[in-house]
């Protein structure tokens, strides 16, 4: 595994961090592992040397008791969203009580909440003041946050971002430059595709045989998703074919990853694996695949 100086917070990620596996949203429609094969997962990753597990997103019940407590060689990142300020600190506190821990390593906010809210700013600065929250990551999910990313870099007041960016949709990377020039941390989201259609859509579709105008029949915005098909093509079809090897239908996903790796910047991607298969396969470990 390889590690990377995050910007300037001192902390040293690997460069795959185990994403959300979104439990809360879509385990039942899209089969999402059980209780136990979470746990699998969760240990596997830290024994191939993964030391960033992500919070937010329901699977925090599951995160083994091995991995708990104190370490400084591994490290949680919590999505906060669009917080109310008035329950921020309890909601961290919540999380912090699960994986006993006295600070979370990295606070992802909204970046359009956090630039907008003058009271929300301030209490994150007073919770990494108390040493509750070591850094901050503004979240670019949104579009509009994506093309101020894209046009100015990452903000003064944070010291991360969490950028959609991947072999398909390549258009983050001017933010990603500014990012590496200004010493700002930068995490990746959907390194493997796939964005902006709705969970059961996602579930039901042949993604190996879907095309864009399928793409496009299954989104709900229709018509108007056509300009943003690189962000939605997930890796089983599309450009994606392009890093294929001779005699592959679907291009290995640490092909993919390492790809996205390879982007000067860019220090952790964060992937949600659905097995321990998966995520052997996305660090190219699995017999027979290379990296």
């Amino acid at each position: 595994m390889d590690y990377r100086e995050f910007g300037t917070t001192g902390m040293r990620l690997s460069a795959v961090g185990l994403g959300g596996l979104l439990a809360h949203f879509w385990e039942g429609a899209a089969g999402h592992p059980p209780a136990e094969e979470k746990r699998r997962i969760y240990l596997r990753a830290a024994e191939l040397g993964i030391n960033l597990f992500d919070m937010g997103y329901g699977d925090e019940p599951h995160i083994p008791d091995e991995l708990k407590g104190p370490s400084d060689d591994r490290h949680f990142s919590l999505k906060v969203g669009e917080p109310k300020v008035d329950e921020l600190e309890g909601t961290i506190d919540g999380h912090l009580a699960n994986i006993r821990r006295e600070a979370i390593d990295i606070l992802r906010v909204h970046h359009y909440a956090f630039v907008q809210s003058e009271e929300l700013r301030g209490k994150v600065a007073e919770l990494k003041d108390r040493g509750k929250v070591r850094s901050l990551c503004t979240i670019r999910h949104f579009e509009k946050d994506q093309e101020i990313y894209l046009e100015r870099g990452p903000e003064e007041e944070a010291d991360a971002d969490l950028v959609i960016y991947n072999y398909v949709c390549r258009w983050q990377a001017p933010g990603i430059e500014r990012s590496a020039r200004t010493g700002k941390g930068v995490l990746i989201m959907k390194a493997l595709g796939g964005q902006w259609l709705n969970w059961a859509d996602q579930a039901q579709a042949d993604w190996a045989q879907a095309d864009a105008e399928q793409v496009i029949e299954l989104a709900p915005k229709g018509e108007g998703l056509r300009p943003e098909l690189p962000l939605i093509y997930p890796i089983v079809k599309g450009p994606w074919q392009e890093l294929c090897e001779p005699g592959e239908a679907v291009p290995r996903t640490n092909k993919a990853i390492d790809w996205v790796l390879a982007t000067e910047g860019v220090h952790t991607a964060l992937v949600a694996f659905a097995s321990v298969e998966e995520l052997e396969e996305g660090l190219g470990v699995l017999a027979g695949v290379a990296g």
